[in-house]
Parts: structure tokens; C-alpha cells; sequence
């Protein structure tokens, strides 16, 4: 009986090891998540601000082409 409780605490350390380890690797992957998410948001920020700038720029040629004017008279 004492092999027994013996062996059941080597084998709850060992588990107790193996959790950690798993722990560990989750909150890793967690913070390059987290990283990724923050680097995804700050380029969606920027190509929504191109867009809005391009978008613009061509309604701005629209604006300035000679048929403009004329599709307002009509």
C-alpha cells in the first residue's frame, strides 16, 4: 500500500508537470494571438484611412471632369 501512494504522487506530479507545461504553451499562443490581433487592427486602421483618401481622390476627378456639370443640369 505505501508502493501505492507513492506511486500515485509521481504520477500526480507528473501530471501536475504536464498541465503546467500546457499552461504555459496556451498563454504563449494567447500573447502572439493578442500580438497579431493588435498588428490586424492597426493595418485594417490604415487601409480603411487609404481607401477614404482614394476614394476622394477619385471623386475629386469626377467632380473636376467636364461631364459633371452636365449631369447635375440634367
Amino acid at each position: 500500500m505505501l508502493m501505492d501512494k507513492e506511486t500515485q504522487i509521481k504520477n500526480l506530479k507528473e501530471n501536475q508537470e504536464a498541465l503546467e507545461g500546457k499552461i504555459k504553451f496556451l498563454q504563449d499562443t494567447c500573447k502572439r494571438a493578442g500580438a497579431q490581433i493588435k498588428k490586424l487592427e492597426s493595418e485594417l486602421k490604415e487601409a480603411t484611412a487609404w481607401k477614404k483618401e482614394e476614394v476622394e481622390k477619385f471623386r475629386d476627378k469626377l467632380r473636376d471632369g467636364m461631364g459633371y456639370e452636365k449631369r447635375l443640369d440634367d
